[in-house]
């Protein structure tokens, strides 16, 4: 029952997004890109999945932290 309660809930675009910054912000070690893979194996989930679940600003991040960790070529910002 606690499963498909758990599925249910993945569906709430905002609940999700919320969680993954949650997650982020407890645990000092973790990285948008672990948040949301510990997310998809706490919930038995495929993490291409959750794709359009992910807010903009949390793809950003996302997109920040690959980059950190070398997975993207560095982009160039804007000093603002």
């Amino acid at each position: 029952m606690n499963k498909k309660k758990n599925m249910l809930n993945i569906n709430d675009r905002a609940a999700f997004n919320e969680r993954i910054t949650y997650l982020v912000n407890v645990s000092k070690n973790m990285n948008y890109l672990d948040a949301i893979l510990c997310y998809c194996e706490e919930n038995n989930l495929e993490a291409e999945t959750i794709k359009s679940l992910l807010s903009a600003e949390n793809k950003e991040r996302l997109r920040d932290d690959a980059e950190k960790l070398n997975f993207f070529p560095k982009t160039s910002k804007l000093p603002i």
